[in-house]
């Protein structure tokens, strides 16, 4: 049946990963010159962007992840430090900010910024790969379980790609009823999940790696 914790976990942490409200001034400065039909337009096309860049890498990341030679726990150990520096930007409200200047220095040089910038990396960038990548490696066995945490995780990824686009689409006016300094209330909170979400991650593997080792020297 359907797995409620595998949805609330992939909608919480995707969303904190992703974090639009954090990156809604980028935003609103990348597209301050497009008319209204332009912005939406832009708008559908990046959150479509988004949505495949997700299910791409909750479904083929492990394989491409086999094919050259990384491991899970390696994956989650490079995921869980990315993803901990995402949340300790936020915490420090450097996060997107830092890429302000380079991207729109890019939106000058391109017709279309749905793809890149916006999709990749302002938005679904490593740290949200990592943490869908590290989900479906951990589904169940059983085909009927992992069939209802796919259909879970894919309901949670269509709901944070709507999210974005309603935030998007409202931007001038959640910045004008939250300010500059609601936004960064509301970013330091996410970060702090983030950076949860990360440091689980690099403990899991940790304990992982340890628990394999001492099952071999057991063996030995």
């Amino acid at each position: 049946m359907f797995e409620p914790s595998v949805f609330l976990t992939i909608l919480i942490g995707l969303f904190s990963l992703i974090n639009p409200l954090g990156a809604l001034p980028v935003y609103v400065g990348m597209t301050e010159d497009y008319t209204e039909e332009n912005k939406l337009k832009t708008l559908k096309k990046t959150c479509i962007y988004i949505l495949l860049i997700c299910l791409v890498s909750y479904y083929a990341g492990v394989y491409l992840l086999n094919f050259f030679g990384i491991t899970i726990p390696a994956l989650r150990v490079a995921g869980g430090i990315i993803i901990f520096r995402s949340g300790w930007q936020l915490l420090n409200v450097k996060h997107k900010k830092e890429l302000r200047g380079s991207l729109k220095e890019d939106n000058e040089k391109k017709e279309d910024i749905s793809f890149s910038p916006l999709a990749m990396p302002l938005l679904a960038g490593p740290g949200s790969m990592s943490f869908l990548i590290t989900l479906f490696s951990n589904r169940s066995d059983m085909a009927k379980q992992a069939f209802w945490q796919d259909v879970s995780a894919i309901s949670a990824i269509i709901i944070v790609a709507f999210c974005i686009y309603f935030v998007f689409k409202y931007a001038p006016r959640l910045m004008r009823y939250t300010g500059q300094a609601g936004l960064t209330s509301l970013s330091k909170v996410m970060g702090f999940i983030v950076i949860g979400i990360g440091v689980q991650m690099i403990i899991s593997s940790v304990a992982t790696v340890v628990k394999n080792i001492l099952i071999d020297v057991q063996h030995l």
